[in-house]
């Protein structure tokens, strides 16, 4: 069995889906949650100074998508040909476009602009976009696509904490069920039930 760490924050966010299909997968893994000093001092020695990071047998891997989409392939979580990678892939760029925008305003330093562009997407962005993810779970029999368990699920249920923080739609769950169920689900899997049960609490 190769020897596997996962470089992250003290947070479950980005990382979270590596880590629970590594336990899904039966991998041990070092699972090391940095301060922000220690990342200060690891930083130039990752590939893109960038987290999370995946490091196996000593060689490092960055992006979170890339290695969700590795690790996924590695344990039954990908599908049997190219065209349903494919469909994974473009419900995963839906996803990540959804997230990529949500923490853009999330982490918008001056005020005024914050708060311009959460009330456009309050209204012009979110309400389409979640409800097409909706209904694509909920036509997926709870999955982000081919109607089965993938990677893209534990892509969205890692970061979904943090996702309903960014949003700041306090009735999310109910106006989108399928998101909680989705989460859920995942979370209920034996051994990545095993591995939240001993992690490290975070938020998100």
């Amino acid at each position: 069995m190769p020897e596997v760490k996962v470089y992250y924050f003290q947070l479950k966010a980005s990382a979270e889906a590596i880590r629970m299909m590594l336990a899904y997968g039966g991998q041990e893994f070092e699972d090391i949650r940095l301060s922000n000093e220690e990342w200060a001092a690891l930083k130039p020695t990752m590939p893109f100074g960038q987290l999370p990071v995946l490091e196996i047998d000593g060689k490092k891997y960055a992006q979170s998508v890339a290695i969700s989409r590795y690790v996924g392939r590695k344990y039954g979580l990908a599908g049997k040909d190219i065209e349903e990678d494919f469909q994974i892939d473009q419900v995963m760029d839906f996803y990540v476009d959804l997230r990529t925008r949500a923490l853009a305003v999330f982490h918008e330093k001056d005020e005024a602009n914050k708060a311009r562009k959460q009330e456009e997407n309050e209204k012009n962005y979110y309400p389409v976009t979640l409800k097409k993810l909706h209904d694509i779970i909920t036509e997926n029999n709870g999955h982000m696509a081919l109607g089965k368990l993938t990677w893209a699920d534990f892509v969205f249920a890692g970061m979904y904490d943090l996702l309903k923080v960014v949003l700041k739609i306090p009735d999310i769950d109910e106006q989108y069920p399928s998101f909680k169920k989705l989460q859920e689900s995942v979370l209920s899997i034996p051994k990545v039930k095993a591995y939240c049960d001993k992690a490290p609490k975070a938020d998100w």
